[in-house]
């Protein structure tokens, strides 16, 4: 028997397309909203593609249209200003929401925040909690933290959980992909100090994403997702270059104007070429914090015993 339809936002996304996969084994019929109907077919014939504006409150109720839940994805991770941000990650979260409020079919919505709405922690052995007060330092992490208070006025008879991932990573993320093109270069600037930091495995991000979807009990809560295990930035590194069969790169501790000078280049080569630029102001500022970016999972793990992927393990099989 096929499973009711949902539509997913950021579903061309890195995650958006694993969500896809994990989906459709279950039986689901998957709806993808996009910005823009490509002129070919989709490299997946079961998705269906629905044009919508985020600008537009109607247009996303037309493509809710017999839904029964929305995974909302979409989200701006790099831009030049707050602004940008905000379009990204509160406007476009508030009318999505609206939208969902306004279309009867809808049951259930699943949010992809970020530890960043959050903050960070100052000690390693107090990750930040689901309990802690909202503490965000850059423009990315405010706005995701004002995208999840839009997410809290869904209407009653909604189902509605936000989840909060720390750094994603797996094959073709786009992120990884980056610092992977330093590590082969043999040379990446330490711009973490010695920091900690909490990572998840894209395929248990959406095996969480499901769980949160299909679970009864998870109404009304917020959830970190995280590997429990906490790393430094270096072992990070370091298994990511014998992850590619290549030596660890050379990694000086960079001052924080230089880091500033780098942002700024890089923004303006982005500006010219119209990328993502690999590093921004709004990145510097979570950088140089005076503590970890790490979180706990333990409330989603005893609730759902779920197990996660090692960071060794995970960046093997992403590249």
């Amino acid at each position: 028997m096929t499973k009711p339809t949902v539509l997913i936002t950021g579903g061309n996304g890195f995650i958006g397309r694993a969500l896809t996969d994990k989906l459709l084994r279950e039986g689901y019929v998957v709806r993808v909203l996009t910005r823009k109907l490509p002129k070919t077919h989709p490299a997946n014939p079961a998705v269906t593609l629905v044009q919508g504006n985020y600008n537009d409150v109607d247009s996303l109720q037309k493509a809710m249209q017999g839904c029964e839940g929305i995974f909302n994805l979409a989200g701006t991770i790099f831009g030049f200003n707050y602004k940008d941000f905000e379009k990204g990650n509160v406007t476009s979260v508030q009318n999505v929401v609206t939208a969902a409020n306004r279309t009867p079919t809808i049951q259930t919505f699943v949010h992809v925040s970020s530890l960043a709405a959050s903050g960070y922690a100052k000690r390693p052995r107090r990750p930040r909690l689901e309990k802690d007060a909202s503490l965000p330092v850059s423009d990315y992490g405010r706005t995701k933290m004002l995208g999840e208070k839009a997410v809290r006025q869904l209407n009653q008879r909604i189902k509605r959980t936000i989840i909060r991932p720390p750094i994603v990573y797996g094959k073709n993320d786009s992120g990884v992909s980056k610092i992977a093109v330093w590590v082969k270069r043999g040379l990446m600037v330490n711009t973490s100090g010695n920091g900690y930091f909490s990572f998840v495995y894209v395929q248990d991000l959406v095996d969480a994403l499901y769980q949160a979807y299909i679970r009864p009990d998870t109404n009304r809560e917020t959830y970190f997702v995280a590997e429990p295990t906490i790393y430094t930035w270096d072992y990070f590194i370091t298994e990511m270059a014998n992850a590619m069969h290549v030596r660890k790169p050379f990694m000086p501790k960079a001052p924080v104007w230089a880091m500033h000078v780098a942002a700024w280049m890089y923004e303006l080569c982005a500006k010219i070429t119209g990328n993502q630029p690999a590093l921004n102001y709004d990145k510097v500022a979570e950088a140089v914090i005076p503590g970890h970016w790490i979180c706990s999972s333990e409330k989603w793990r005893k609730l759902t015993n779920q197990q996660f992927t090692p960071l060794k393990k995970g960046l093997e099989q992403s590249f």
